[in-house]
């Protein structure tokens, strides 16, 4: 991260009361304890809505979040009622953070005692983009704690509660009245796991005590009093001891234990101490000195304000833990309590060291760099600068669910980014995964704590690869909307850290691709080219294919085809996926027998197969009905789904029918001429046209026998009687061709009158 030393506003402040929130934050769950909300997307809001304070003002609240541990802001608080005011608010614009980790912030007094009515009338909030999550309050639900972080001069006191809400803003808010004038020193908000240790104070009790505590006292003690000196070293923490003097008692007592162990400088000694009955004031303190002895020998000691102070235990008598850090070693701790102006009824709890082996200031069981200091962490990224070598160990990989889909299907990528957890904690982390042309985009879904934008690619990770997150998924659904192979390409482009990977090192780019099968149709080739190089060889299915040693190939046969080339770089290249190429089958089609019909008379075509049918009439059933005059072939097409065509013909053979019976209906008078009603006809018949030879007859539906040739007029046919009308003959050649007429009986023929008698002229001859 990019450290920015942030200030206060005016554009923060608008930006904050409106709840405006800057886009999507990434998680960050770094399990570092104690860690500060700084760097890039933190930043200082002041005071808004709720609460009035005339006198209230803040210095420097910038310097909260600018990672220096040692800076801190100033908070001065009027002597007035306080209602729900925000004391502090700290929120990060990057960055969110889970629930079930603590929040707080680590604050001091700016000089003396930290008053406890002021820490009994804190609260500390969360909000999750501007919307108020949790209050946790000192004795409340969820409750406020309180812990010691005591190291310097003045001691700091830790409040923070156990979230149950994601948040990404912690404010410290003020309630109730202030007595006094008061200032207090705010050094950081942060968030780390519950689980954290924050007190590190180590009891000298039990068997880390040597021999009984001693005793004594000086001066004229009137009334004074010491009690239960062992208390200090039993194992009840409870149990306390007791130095009583009354006001004005001119008197000193000290109560001194020895350790079993010599402890070095830099540790932090003091006792856990409570005034009986009431606060610890400043006068009281004054009266009070802490000493450091080795084996008898003095070695330091401090007393009064000089005693760094904080509240170990809040009420109306809290418990103080008082004490300094050391700059020699010792062996035995001594409290002296000296009679001044107020009554001094002290409880002592016990003796405490806080150990601080690498002398900076921040006890061992929270310090994070072990040979650095931790109060400097200018990237925010909750890693001290003493330790913190901003080296990280990410590596990216994909897979595909389906490598050889359909055109039209849908295949789901699933991208892996992974962090090699003997590195730090990665920050700033982005890959981008842009969507080749030919795979359009359905839908994702990101890791928990991470976004992905498909319009541009960016999948942002942020801090998420941190604490036990080692890995983290992002899947990609799209559709595939071409033929070929597509490779999808993913690369982290961004992180805050330096990857301790060398240059040859390729993990930071991961591809996978997806072979959609190229269709052709039997007969039909297609070409292949591969990229400008020096040399290639092809393959089919893993096999050599012999001279095939040009940029490109010409394919007629189905198989997986590769080719291996060196690339202008020198380096040997080739496509990752094969190109698949599918040769199908050309349809089975049939257009069906073919048909001899006669000419003008309509036939029944039907074709059988799978596919789309187009006959040359235009037709696009597989049925069709024709009637042609002449002799006709009739084609049909079939087309399947992937594209492939095939075409059968089935002719139609125009048979000629008989064109004319040329009928002849001779009369019959069968001898009565003077009686036309036995008046019988016969037909003879000549027919033209049809396919030539025999054809056949009938009369009125009944056959007529005998055998009748084109070209030859027919024996005549007897018809009946003239007066039963006309008769319909039909004539069928050989190939059944027909014709059907009807012919007409003739005028009857039988028209003589009856027979006269004339008259006979004889002559006679000589």
């Amino acid at each position: 991260m990019v450290t920015m030393k942030t200030t206060c506003k005016l554009l923060l402040l608008v930006l904050l009361a409106s709840g405006m929130a800057f886009g999507q934050q990434t998680i960050e769950n770094n399990r570092i304890c104690l860690d500060p909300i700084a760097g890039t997307g933190a930043y200082v809001g002041t005071p808004l809505g709720g609460g009035v304070c005339a006198l209230c003002n803040i210095q420097n609240p910038g310097n909260v979040v600018d990672g220096n541990l040692g800076n801190y802001a100033t908070v001065t608080l009027g002597a007035q009622v306080l209602s729900n005011y925000n004391m502090m608010i700290v929120r990060d614009s990057l960055q969110y953070y889970p629930a079930g980790n603590a929040a707080g912030f680590i604050i001091g007094p700016d000089a003396g005692l930290l008053n406890t009515a002021i820490l009994s009338n804190l609260s500390i909030q969360t909000y999750r983009n501007g919307v108020l999550q949790q209050t946790a309050t000192v004795g409340g639900s969820p409750a406020l704690n309180l812990a010691v972080l005591q190291n310097t001069s003045t001691g700091k006191q830790v409040l923070s509660f156990i979230t149950s809400s994601d948040f990404d803003e912690v404010r410290l808010v003020a309630n109730g009245t202030v007595s006094l004038l008061t200032t207090l020193r705010i050094y950081e908000a942060f968030e780390g796991p519950a689980s954290c240790a924050i007190d590190c104070t180590t009891d000298l009790t039990g068997s880390l005590a040597s021999g009984a505590p001693t005793t004594g006292s000086s001066g004229l003690c009137l009334g004074a009093s010491t009690n239960n000196p062992n208390f200090l070293t039993d194992a009840d923490s409870t149990n306390f001891a007791n130095i009583t003097i009354p006001l004005g008692v001119a008197c000193t007592r000290y109560i001194q234990m020895t350790a079993a162990s010599t402890y070095p400088a830099g540790t932090f000694a003091g006792f856990v101490v409570q005034n009986a009955g009431t606060l610890l004031s400043a006068t009281l303190l004054g009266g009070i000195t802490i000493s450091t002895y080795e084996s008898g020998t003095l070695r330091e000691s401090f007393s009064g304000a000089s005693l760094a102070s904080a509240v170990a235990l809040s009420g109306a008598s809290p418990m103080y833990q008082l004490g300094f850090k050391t700059t020699l070693a010792f062996n035995q701790i001594r409290i002296t309590v000296s009679g001044v102006s107020v009554l001094a009824d002290l409880n002592i709890y016990y003796a405490y060291i806080k150990l601080d082996t690498d002398n900076d200031g921040v006890p061992d069981c929270i310090d994070k760099c072990a040979s650095g200091s931790d109060l400097l962490d200018t990237d925010g990224d909750g890693t001290p600068d003493g330790c913190d070598t901003n080296a990280i160990d990410l590596s990216l990989a994909k897979t595909v669910n389906n490598s050889t889909p359909a055109e039209g299907g849908t295949v789901v990528f699933t991208i892996t980014a992974t962090r090699d957890n003997t590195t730090q904690n990665a920050t700033g982390v982005r890959v981008t995964d842009i969507l080749p042309a030919g795979l359009t985009y359905v839908s994702h879904s990101a890791g928990t704590g991470t976004f992905y934008t498909p319009g541009t690619g960016i999948w942002n990770i942020g801090s998420a690869l941190g604490g036990t997150t080692n890995s983290i998924a992002l899947t990609i659904t799209a559709t595939v909307d071409t033929v070929g192979v597509l490779s999808n390409v993913a690369q982290i482009t961004a992180s805050n850290e330096t990857d301790t990977d060398n240059a040859s090192v390729q993990d930071h780019i991961a591809s996978a691709c997806v072979s959609v099968p190229v269709q052709i149709c039997q007969g039909q080739s297609i070409t292949l080219i591969a990229p400008l190089a020096g040399s290639y060889q092809w393959y089919r299915n893993d096999t050599l294919i012999v001279s095939a040693t040009n940029d490109s190939l010409i394919v007629t046969t189905s198989g997986n085809y590769t080719v291996n080339f060196t690339s202008t770089s020198g380096c040997l290249s080739g496509n990752c996926c094969p190109v698949i190429i599918d040769v199908n089958a050309l349809p089975s089609i049939s257009a069906g027998a073919d048909v001899a019909a006669c000419a003008g008379t309509t036939s029944t075509l039907t074709a059988t197969g799978t596919g789309t049918f187009l006959w040359n009439t235009g037709a696009t059933t597989a049925t069709i009905s024709v009637s042609p005059t002449l002799t006709t072939n009739y084609t049909v097409t079939i087309t399947d789904a992937l594209g492939c065509s095939n075409s059968d013909t089935v002719t139609v053979t125009s048979n000629p029918a008989p064109l004319s019976a040329n009928a002849l209906a001779i009369c019959n008078n069968n001898g009565t001429t003077g009686d036309a009603s036995d008046d019988t006809f016969t037909i003879i018949l000549n027919p033209s046209g049809g396919s030539g030879g025999n054809y056949s007859v009938t009369l009125n539906g009944s056959a007529v026998p005998g055998t009748f040739t084109y070209g030859v007029a027919s024996a005549p046919i007897s018809a009946g009687l003239i007066s039963t009308g006309s008769k319909t003959l039909i004539i069928t050649d050989s190939n059944t061709c027909a014709l059907s007429t009807l012919v007409s009986p003739p005028a009857a023929c039988s028209s003589c009158p009856p027979k006269v008698c004339v008259p006979i002229t004889i002559v006679r001859s000589e």
